[in-house]
């Protein structure tokens, strides 16, 4: 992606620059992991994006990405350095989210990046507690281990 595509992106989603923010605190790295865009996410990354940037959930572009279902998003940001485990205001992590949501494949790529699944929400539940279909059960029982 160009520098004036990106620019072009940035101004159409109402960002006035790749370091601003828009409602609720959301980066354009935010932005473009919810919406699933691999060739923005990829564009803000090479251009220095801050990875471990939170919005005011304290939720952060690997959430959105896997919010989005986008393996190709999660797998760019995993490799950028984003933080597997944060929490956001609920206390919950990407991979409580996943697994909440029965988001399987998210769930074994989170698992294999070495996400926790022993943190807890404000309520006390972990990944597996929030579980909402067999395959994520499984997988969180079977607790997969970083290759």
């Amino acid at each position: 992606m160009t520098d004036i595509e990106l620019k072009t992106w940035l101004v159409q989603m109402g960002f006035s620059a790749p370091s601003a923010t828009i409602a609720n605190a959301m980066t354009p790295l935010m932005h473009a992991a919810r919406l699933g865009d691999r060739d923005v996410v990829r564009a803000l990354l090479h251009r220095g994006a801050e990875v471990a940037a939170r919005n005011a959930d304290g939720n952060g572009a690997l959430w959105f990405a896997c919010f989005a279902d986008c393996e190709a998003c999660v797998a760019d940001l995993i490799a950028a350095g984003a933080p597997l485990d944060n929490q956001n205001v609920n206390g919950a992590s990407a991979l409580i989210y996943c697994a909440s949501a029965g988001k399987a494949a998210m769930v074994r790529r989170l698992l294999e990046a070495g996400a926790d699944p022993d943190l807890k929400t404000l309520d006390d539940y972990t990944a597996l507690d929030s579980a909402s279909t067999r395959a994520c059960l499984d997988l969180l029982r079977r607790r997969v281990r970083p290759s």
